[in-house]
């Protein structure tokens, strides 16, 4: 069972009372352009995505045995329940409510799970008008996430009671979070390969009536024109290759064009990020100098948002010790090992490893608390450039994630 912390539910440290955000830089904040951008271009604030999310939300409320379950969208001035089950009166219908009402939205800008016991004597929502008008008392949310890392709203439970939620009613909510953000997913891949489909059919328009002029053309007067028709080949030839470059264009991946031009200093940008929240627990952070630099074949603000994750993960998961960075050149590639001396995980923890939402033995040395998201997002983030990330180290051993990455000819 969590216990109330004096300074409040959300990830804090009783020392300095800085609010951690989940270690995370990958998503924005609530009230970020891009954030609120993606949200209304996912469709999901509408009624026709298809999605039964009240279903959900009512298998949650039974399971977590709570009057109500929400999935909540944040947007810039309300919050949108896309799923809803024991809501009332006028909310239920209009399914929404203004932003100041909204418990989600600071889940939402913390980016990590929010655990409220008693929302009356917690500051962060102590005067939030929903205690009042619709009973909120205790709150259990989970940050969704979306398209582009953002986190679009929260999956919660909600008691009209002061509650101390126990560690299986967490996991629980956890585990149909990890419903809605896989079928937010599937949704976001339709909506991305109609849009695709859509811009291919209109862009092609131009260069295919070309194609089927100059064919047209070809069938009319063939037995009109010279052998071997030259000027007419090359037309069909010409506009099929911009149909097809415009096809490749549209298909590419946007990359970031900034790459990482000295993969030490990166890594140790990281560590002097982190380290005022390393020696808070006595944990020193140390970079091993490989030698000479290695430029890499990503971004660098990829591989710096991989870096500090793992070692705020083992900041986060140790209690004494040291976290090392190990960097070394291997032909074409980087190795990067990341190390603690933490617990490391059992060896149920390994085939989940990098699942999102996924409930791990690790707990945190501090009190923080976790959405789960941190290594699955490093797996992604690195996957989509070339790169990859394994566990290397054994059950009960502290643990070590290896990095592999492109390295850039200088040439």
């Amino acid at each position: 069972m969590l216990k109330e912390r004096p300074w409040g539910d959300i990830a804090c440290s009783p020392n300095s009372r800085r609010i951690y955000i989940d270690d995370m830089r990958f998503g924005s904040h609530d009230g970020s352009r891009e954030r609120l951008e993606s949200l209304k271009a996912s469709g999901l604030l509408g009624d026709s995505h298809g999605i039964n999310f009240d279903r959900i939300t009512e298998l949650a409320a039974k399971a977590a045995n709570v009057p109500m379950s929400l999935v909540s969208l944040v947007d810039q001035d309300r919050q949108v329940f896309a799923g809803a089950s024991g809501l009332s009166g006028a909310v239920a219908d209009s399914r929404q409510t203004p932003i100041h009402y909204s418990f989600c939205q600071h889940t939402v800008n913390l980016r990590q799970p929010l655990v409220i016991p008693d929302a009356r004597k917690n500051p962060l929502v102590s005067k939030n008008p929903a205690i009042e008008e619709f009973g909120v008392i205790a709150y259990l949310g989970f940050p969704v996430l979306g398209a582009g890392q953002h986190f679009y709203g929260a999956v919660c439970a909600v008691d009209t009671e002061p509650r101390q939620w126990r560690e299986e009613e967490i996991e629980i909510m956890r585990g149909f979070t990890s419903i809605v953000s896989d079928l937010i997913d599937q949704h976001l891949a339709r909506v991305y390969q109609k849009l695709l489909t859509d811009v291919l059919l209109h862009d092609l328009k131009g260069p295919l009536g070309r194609i089927r002029m100059a064919a047209d053309v070809f069938v009319a007067r063939a037995s009109e024109l010279p052998q071997p028709l030259d000027t007419l080949a090359q037309s069909l030839k010409g506009n099929a290759d911009q149909a097809s470059a415009m096809i490749s264009t549209l298909l590419g991946k946007s990359r970031q064009t900034t790459k990482c031009e000295d993969l030490l200093g990166t890594a140790e940008t990281a560590a002097r990020l982190l380290r005022p929240r390393a020696e808070e627990k006595g944990i020193q952070i140390r970079v091993d100098n490989p030698g000479s630099p290695i430029p890499l074949d990503l971004p660098e603000r990829v591989m710096a948002q991989v870096l500090e994750q793992l070692i705020a993960n083992s900041i986060r998961f140790s209690s004494v010790g040291e976290v090392r960075i190990r960097i070394k050149r291997v032909g074409e590639a980087a190795i990067i090992d990341v190390e603690d001396d933490g617990p490391g995980f059992h060896a149920d923890d390994y085939p989940k490893i990098f699942q999102r939402y996924a409930p791990l033995s690790a707990r945190p040395t501090g009190g923080e608390t976790s959405a789960g998201l941190g290594l699955s997002i490093v797996k992604s983030l690195l996957e989509s450039e070339g790169g990859t990330i394994v566990l290397i180290s054994q059950p009960g051993e502290s643990a070590v994630f290896r990095i592999t990455v492109p390295v850039r000819r200088t040439e």
